[in-house]
């Protein structure tokens, strides 16, 4: 069977939004897509988790998850019963360096939607028994993650490469012992502190055409909040090290490798996209070819560059058959040195699937404004991602192979394994590692 080929000539743009602001509101970003009827929103608001306390770590999670429960209007749930019959559900995260809050909504109900959502960051309830019932859903899935090889290697990953004294090296959730600490006055204190429209980024995508810019505007006239804008505190990682997760009796061990690098300000970020979807990004990278279709090692390896706010992180992962772990470390070590350059045909396929997949990845309203406040949360406009596609599509081989040993050193890369110490640690230290347990 052949493969069908893939025509970049016709090149897809990323929308252009238009950007509004008035007194005490946040920014409005509107990307008007045509035919896209059921609209997204996303609001960001630049509140690094450094900020928490660091005995009450997880609070500002449990304000996200409990601030749609019930207003001082609307209490107890009535709220989001008037958001549902307005045919809207929302969704959010709070990350390390801002919290996003957002939904999905008819596109022609998008005002009233707006003024529920602004009572919402106006004067939420935070009744204690909703305070509560969050607090026990954070730390039960905060014990589902850690009872997960795959997640309890990540955190440990994150917290090798990081230091625990770090707040990325610590869950971005909190911790149960944190999280009991997390009471109704904090969760309270911290959403009138930190959610404020000083330097908050409202983005709304989906077939406006019906819709006034005012009339939107006008709904987001209910959440007036000053505070005093925090800038993102760029992390500085530990030293590289070597980290076994201890889980006695496994059969399988849970690899994960990588390093902080240069993000999208960087000139060597296009480059370093395509070299990292061919050393593992794809089904084809070098690494899958390796380890899961020649030698079975594995069902297969992942990994790339990823844009963080400020910088970028490299990661490559997997899982393997105990017996093998090691000597997949090894391969995986020793294909990261890249002795041999990357190839036209490599980087043309990676081009391929990045550039081309660009209109899929975009397809729906809620995709638009998921990359949009993306971009805005990095301090980044939203026509980077042009610059980025045309970028992409100008890197050789000899570029991407340069950017690429230019930010990965085999050297300098922390290592996480989860699995049975008692095979892993021989093997790793047999191959010249010399692999720690991690902390609890």
């Amino acid at each position: 069977m052949t493969r069908p080929p893939v025509d970049l000539t016709r090149r897809w743009v990323f929308p252009t939004p238009l950007s509004l602001r008035a007194p005490g509101c946040p920014e409005l970003l509107l990307f008007d897509l045509p035919g896209q009827h059921v609209a997204a929103f996303d609001l960001i608001l630049r509140r690094p988790l450094a900020l928490e306390p660091e005995e009450a770590e997880g609070v500002a999670t449990v304000a996200l998850h409990a601030v749609d429960e019930g207003t001082h209007t609307h209490p107890d749930g009535r709220i989001t019963e008037l958001l549902e019959l307005q045919g809207a559900a929302l969704h959010g995260t709070a990350s390390m360096g801002f919290t996003r809050l957002g939904g999905d909504a008819p596109a022609h109900r998008m005002p009233e939607v707006l003024r529920l959502f602004a009572e919402i960051l106006q004067e939420p309830q935070y009744h204690p028994d909703d305070v509560a019932h969050h607090v026990e859903a954070q730390v039960a899935a905060h014990e589902s993650r850690t009872a997960s090889p795959t997640s309890a290697t990540r955190q440990a990953f994150r917290a090798a490469l990081f230091g625990r004294g770090n707040r990325e090296g610590r869950p971005a959730p909190g911790t149960p012992a944190t999280l009991q600490a997390v009471s109704p006055e904090l969760v309270n204190e911290w959403h009138h502190r930190h959610w404020t429209t000083t330097d908050a980024t409202l983005v709304v995508a989906g077939d406006l055409s019906t819709l006034g810019p005012d009339e939107l505007l006008g709904s987001l006239r209910h959440w007036r909040r000053e505070g005093r804008p925090t800038p993102y505190p760029r992390p500085t990682p530990a030293p590289p090290r070597t980290v076994v997760v201890p889980m006695p009796g496994a059969v399988q061990a849970t690899i994960v490798v990588g390093t902080v690098t240069a993000g999208r300000s960087d000139p060597d970020w296009a480059a370093l996209k395509l070299g990292g979807h061919a050393m593992a990004g794809a089904f084809s990278s070098r690494l899958n070819v390796e380890l899961r279709e020649r030698l079975g090692y594995t069902y297969g390896i992942q990994g790339g560059f990823t844009a963080r706010q400020a910088d970028g992180l490299f990661q490559v992962a997997g899982s393997t058959r105990t017996e093998v772990a090691a000597d997949a470390l090894r391969r995986i070590l020793g294909g990261l040195s890249l002795g041999d350059a990357f190839t036209e045909a490599e980087v043309a396929d990676a081009q391929a699937h990045l550039i081309g997949i660009a209109p899929l990845a975009n397809e729906t309203a809620g995709d638009i404004a998921r990359q949009a406040t993306a971009l805005v949360a990095a301090g980044e406009d939203v026509d980077f991602v042009n610059r980025h596609f045309d970028a992409m599509a100008a890197v050789t081989a000899d570029l991407a192979t340069a950017a690429f040993r230019r930010h990965v050193d085999p050297e300098r890369l922390t290592i996480t394994v989860g699995g049975d110490a008692a095979e892993l640690v021989p093997a790793l230290t047999a191959l010249g590692l010399d692999p720690a347990i991690a902390d609890d």
